[in-house]
């Protein structure tokens, strides 16, 4: 034991060579000694080793702190997106039958027959934004924007009465007063009142006036204001499925008034007392105007 307290003085430079010179392997001791006194044992840095750690912590919590935020907003869009479409109001009308949709602004959507209508009662006093599939009509109390959305394009107005169809490849507005703006895959326009536009596959096919004050197919009549004759004959034949021939006449004469769209004889009876004319029967789908002989 004594000798193991010897090499270790002798190590540390305690004793000299002397005290340990006869232990065994002391050529060898000498050697380590020599070669030892060389090497340094690196330097505890205490402060840089706080801050290391220190840092790590730091990163740790700014880890869970990150983690927390992005639970935080998940958790609020999916409670959002669940309010949001839980306060969706869908109406849908059958084959052969309308739907009257009453909304909260006291606005009116009238769907056409095999039509759907979304719009989100939960959000309505901030954004009039609604859905379409198929053809409806609007009249829309005034207020802030109301927007009408198709797979097709989009209507955006103010406060007006108008028209709109979105089936298959067909996009269709038409405003009866105020103004609205039609926004198509590929093309944007302001229509004003009493002006139609259609679409396809994102095109302009046509743009023309109308003459009637709310569409055909939401009342057993058609309201005309000062209309062409022509114009007013081509709603005949649409209504009914018939042909008029009406080469005869002065087809400029105008109209005003209003012609059932459920019965044809009457409609008929009404252009004829209007403008003291006659008609031949061709068959039971074609008709030929004529001026009145006796007049």
């Amino acid at each position: 034991m004594k000798q193991k307290y010897n090499l270790a003085d002798w190590l540390d430079g305690k004793v000299d060579d002397e005290a340990v010179q006869n232990t065994k392997g002391f050529d060898t001791l000498k050697k380590i000694k020599m070669y030892s006194a060389h090497f340094q044992k690196p330097e505890f840095k205490k402060d840089e080793v706080y801050k290391a750690i220190e840092k790590k912590k730091s990163s740790h919590r700014k880890t869970k702190f990150n983690w927390s935020i992005a639970a935080t907003i998940l958790l609020i869009i999916g409670v959002s997106t669940l309010v949001f479409t839980l306060s969706n109001k869908d109406f849908t009308s059958k084959i052969n039958s309308q739907e009257t949709v009453l909304l909260p602004d006291d606005s009116k959507v009238i769907l056409a027959q095999n039509s759907k209508f979304q719009f989100n009662n939960w959000f309505w006093s901030f954004d009039r934004t609604t859905k379409l599939f198929g053809k409806a009509y609007f009249d829309v109390a005034k207020g802030k924007t109301f927007t009408v959305k198709t797979d097709l394009g989009t209507v955006q107005v103010l406060g007006t009465r108008f028209g709109v169809e979105s089936r298959d490849s067909i996009f269709k507005v038409v405003c009866y007063e105020g103004s609205v703006r039609v926004t198509s895959l590929e093309n944007e326009i302001i229509l004003e009142k009493d002006q139609f536009v259609a679409f396809q596959n994102g095109r302009k096919v046509v743009q023309s006036n109308v003459y009637i004050d709310q569409p055909d197919w939401i009342s057993t009549k058609n309201v005309f204001k000062n209309a062409p004759l022509s114009e007013v004959i081509l709603q005949l034949e649409k209504d009914y499925t018939i042909e008029i021939d009406i080469s005869k006449l002065n087809q400029n004469e105008r109209f005003t008034g209003s012609l059932p769209s459920d019965n044809l004889s009457l409609a008929l009876d009404i252009l004829v007392k209007t403008y003291q004319i006659n008609f031949k029967v061709v068959n039971k789908n074609k008709f030929i105007f004529v001026e009145d002989e006796t007049r």
